[in-house]
């Protein structure tokens, strides 16, 4: 009798101090959030997807379009790469934009990056043969030296990192320096890795492997765009590397 009584009394004090409500269900679709200072949006995710639609942070459809597929290939939408729906990060217009990238598989896996605003309108078309495997594949960045945004691209075809230059507003600036991660390139790496200095007040950048064991550290300056660290001697594996607060992992081969 004394566990019944305790078993009541648990349940009626989780149900009398429990906050968590269901507020929708979005039946049978993958969905991710973007959310800036004054709206809150929810988009389409996931992989051979033939619509995009964006949803009102009340749950009603904002918009839908069905981008035309190249032939051979599948549409995608990240669920983890930064900025995939945002607003005024690729065009000063007051639509959102998304980006959506079409792959095929020949010798290889082939992507094709295209941003569309939220009526259809192709806002650029990066072309073919972009790596679009990791969540800083498709990176965008608030350069702090000319106070302008930018996007950081990896082209295959011709092994080669590509910077563009962002139309820049107050307000998106604000919103990428509030998201940004730590950045590096390439990954995998086999000798250095790049890193953009994050600009958070620290000078040291630290390397863990999986273990937690620090293996390398190396002190840079706060003029130093980017920090250029040669990890040819760590065996090939998984890592962690941390500037302050900040982590992020690369791959050595």
């Amino acid at each position: 009798m004394k566990k019944i009584l305790l078993s009541v009394a648990i349940m009626a004090t989780n149900f009398a101090f429990s906050q968590i409500t269901l507020e929708t269900t979005y039946t049978s679709e993958n969905l991710q959030v973007y959310t800036n200072a004054t709206e809150t949006n929810y988009y389409s995710v996931g992989q051979n997807l033939t619509t995009v639609k964006i949803y009102n942070a009340n749950h009603t459809l904002k918009k839908q379009f069905s981008p035309t597929i190249p032939t051979g290939y599948s549409m995608n939408i990240s669920s983890y790469n930064n900025f995939i729906l945002s607003k005024n990060i690729f065009n000063t217009d007051n639509l959102l934009e998304i980006v959506v990238v079409f792959s095929k598989y020949d010798n290889g896996l082939i992507n094709k990056i295209v941003i569309f605003n939220e009526d259809g309108q192709i806002v650029k078309d990066f072309g073919e043969n972009y790596r679009f495997d990791d969540e800083f594949d498709f990176y965008v960045y608030h350069d702090n030296t000319t106070n302008t945004n930018k996007l950081r691209l990896y082209k295959v075809t011709i092994n080669s990192t590509e910077i563009y230059n962002l139309s820049t507003t107050s307000l998106a600036a604000k919103e990428v320096q509030s998201q940004n991660k730590l950045s590096a390139f390439p990954i995998p790496t086999n000798k250095i890795l790049n890193i953009i200095n994050p600009d958070n007040g620290a000078n040291k950048v630290q390397i863990y492997d999986t273990s937690g064991k620090l293996v390398m550290n190396k002190v840079f300056s706060s003029n130093e765009d980017k920090i250029a660290i040669d990890v040819e001697t760590l065996t090939k594996g998984i890592y962690i590397y941390k500037i302050g607060e900040l982590s992020s992992k690369f791959i050595k081969n």
